[in-house]
């Protein structure tokens, strides 16, 4: 199962990968630079003061960390621009972006899909029409969208226009099955999917930042009614024209039945994306996000995404034209929105404010299966990057080039020194299991999207980070508060009633509370076995006593009922485990076929041994009170309903059950 939470946590989720929702902490990749370069002339720090960084350096350098990346994670292809508040220092392609026939990437023809640095734009169309007075941080969403997409009274306070821009609305995930598209006709309308694909408020709003597609999807639905016009158009119209990227959409290849549709401008120019495999790359299919377009289906070239940064840079104007009225960007550079705790990553309006060092940046991430990109600008220093790669292996790439440009050419952009590690015995508050809140709660999907992380203690004082398939060190820098041995990020622990009880993820888009004994999915699948194990005994129990004499008629029955139950816990669990490892088999592809028909009738008969088990427990007593049964058989008779009533139990937690797909 670690496979395919990789899959969807990288990739199908998050359309936010990397910034928005990289691995927990980063590990530098090996050689991250050309191993013969030079350390570079250090940029001044005022944007105002600042002499161009040299081309040729910076050119030297990016091809460098590009190919060694390229190199040593097998990325088919990659765009690169770097700009600063003059114009483009840096306009690159690397690599293919087709096959057959062949073509390689170009900077200023080769659409990447940028993922949910697509949100950004959804953002600043929020933010100019606050700014305008034609929206209110604090006003219900409802009192901006129209009768059909409504949400319901579910219990919580309403959910407020502010809650769509910081991830507070309360949401949680959900993604196989809906969140991208293979073929065009399934890519649902905006309102459609916003009503059928409406995920359960888990929390009040306002509680924690938990990254969420749909809030974002459902903030493009409120501007497209209050501007009176579809979204796409309102974004080109407000935008991208004044821009002048020509190049980008949020539009899509989707017939010319569809008002989406790019049109024959756009045609041939979209990178083929590629999954890595036996040491090649497989073409695959066009990833349709049109049907919740706000939140990720933009495509886009490194040209027009330098035109991009320069307006970010220039604090909303572009080429002498203002973009965003300068109070709106205000607003954006001002104090964060919301932060779950005062050390940690905050958003404002939507992007993420990260440090690097002394300066913060505006700055977000994407990623759909197979391409992965990252926006960084830092107003401060007048510097920006873009990077986005088309090949499911890119994350790293795109998640740590910014930064390694940052601290190579800003001295004010550098780590402050490391603290010294503590005592081991100080990190003991901190120390055991984690679960992420960004994850399915209602439904099956639960099991697939749980995220756990262990926070130990090296002998030396290093606090560690496992996530998946990483391990990264930390280092207290004050109370409560770890920064990362390497890079900038920093790990911020929640208390209440002066115990620890959960941490914010370095980018502040995730909060992990400590885990229970049930909040692993290794313990789903130990009770599972254990109830095998248990059935597999009461059958052969019931096999070698077929001859004896039978008990008294209620403890007959309840040992044939617990029989009966023991053959459907192992037919179950036959089931289901083909239908998880059919899942797991088919990769990425599981984003598009969920739940398919065999994980569906796999749960639908995990109904049968639920039912059972309730009537096991009903019967104990008679098999406990019969004198037909000896010590021993009764002991074993109720250690088999006990590991029933377990399996059960944890199966009922996990959702494992029809009516939850």
């Amino acid at each position: 199962m670690s496979r395919l939470r990789t899959y969807l946590l990288s990739a199908a989720m998050t359309l936010a990968a990397s910034v928005g929702a990289q691995p927990l902490a980063q590990t530098p990749a090996t050689p991250a630079a050309p191993p013969t370069a030079a350390p570079a002339t250090v940029a001044p720090s005022t944007p105002a003061a600042a002499a161009r960084l040299d081309p040729a350096d910076l050119g030297a350098y990016v091809d460098g960390v590009v190919e060694a990346y390229r190199r040593r994670y097998g990325i088919a292809g990659v765009t690169v621009a770097v700009v600063d508040a003059q114009g483009p220092l840096l306009l690159r392609g690397y690599g293919m972006a087709g096959q057959k026939p062949a073509r390689a990437v170009t900077a200023d023809a080769t659409l990447f899909r940028i993922g949910s640095v697509s949100k950004t734009f959804t953002y600043l169309e929020a933010l100019k029409l606050i700014d305008a007075g034609k929206l209110s941080l604090d006003a219900p969403v409802n009192d901006y969208l129209p009768p059909a997409l409504k949400l319901p009274d579910d219990g919580y306070p309403p959910v407020l226009l502010r809650h769509l821009l910081t991830h507070t609305a309360g949401y949680e995930d959900s993604a196989f099955g809906h969140l991208f598209a293979q073929d065009p006709q399934h890519a649902l309308t905006l309102a459609d999917y916003l009503q059928r694909h409406r995920p359960a408020r888990v929390r009040a709003p306002g509680t924690h930042a938990v990254y969420s597609n749909y809030s974002v999807a459902l903030l493009g639905a409120v501007l497209a009614q209050v501007a009176g016009m579809p979204f796409e158009a309102l974004i080109e119209r407000d935008l991208f024209q004044p821009m002048g990227m020509q190049r980008t959409t949020f539009r899509e290849p989707l017939g010319t039945h569809d008002p989406r549709d790019s049109g024959a401008a756009f045609a041939g120019l979209w990178s083929d994306g590629y999954e890595r495999k036996s040491g090649g790359f497989e073409k695959r299919g066009f990833e349709y996000i049109a049907q919740l377009a706000p939140a990720g289906s933009v495509s886009s070239d490194a040209a027009d995404m330098a035109r991009y940064l320069r307006m970010l840079l220039g604090r909303g104007e572009l080429d002498g034209r203002r973009i965003v009225p300068a109070t709106a960007f205000a607003r954006l550079e001002g104090a964060p929105l919301f932060a779950t705790a005062p050390d940690a990553t905050g958003l404002a309006y939507g992007f993420f404010r990260h440090r690097y060092g002394e300066v913060l940046s505006l700055e977000h991430g994407g990623a759909t299966l197979y391409f992965h990109s990252n926006l960084v600008a830092v107003p401060e220093l007048g510097f920006g990057v873009f990077v986005s790669t088309n090949t499911d292996s890119g994350r790293r790439l795109a998640a740590e080039l910014p930064g390694l440009l940052l601290q190579r050419y800003f001295a004010r952009a550098r780590p402050a020194a490391l603290p010294a590690p503590g005592a081991a015995a100080a990190a003991q508050p901190y120390l055991g299991r984690y679960l992420g809140e960004r994850r399915n709660y209602r439904r099956f999907e639960k099991l697939l999207t749980a995220t756990n992380a262990e926070i130990g203690v090296t002998a030396d004082g290093y606090l560690t980070l496992s996530a998946g398939e990483e391990t990264s060190r930390w280092v207290a820098e004050k109370p409560d508060v770890f920064r990362a041995v390497e890079g900038p990020d920093r790990l911020v622990f929640l208390r209440e009633n002066g115990r620890v009880v959960g941490f914010v993820s370095p980018y502040g888009h995730d909060v992990f509370d400590r885990a229970g004994a049930l909040d692993s999915a290794n313990t789903l699948y130990a009770s599972l076995a254990l109830a095998v194990l248990a059935a597999l005994g009461v059958l052969s129990g019931q096999w070698l006593r077929r001859r004896q004499p039978r008990a008294d008629a209620a403890a007959d029955r309840s040992a044939r009922w617990l029989a009966l139950t023991a053959g459907a816990w192992i037919a179950f669990a036959l089931a289901f485990g083909v239908a998880l490892a059919q899942l797991v088999a088919s990769g990425n592809a599981a984003v598009f076929s969920y739940p398919g028909g065999s994980l569906r009738a796999a749960l639908w008969l995990g109904t049968l041994p639920l039912l059972l088990t309730l009537v096991d427990v009903v019967l104990l007593w008679p098999a406990l009170r019969t004198r037909d049964f000896g010590r021993w058989r009764k002991l074993r008779h109720v250690a088999a309903v006990l590991a029933f009533a377990l399996a059960a139990w944890a199966a009922w937690h996990w959702n494992v059950l029809g009516w939850r797909l």
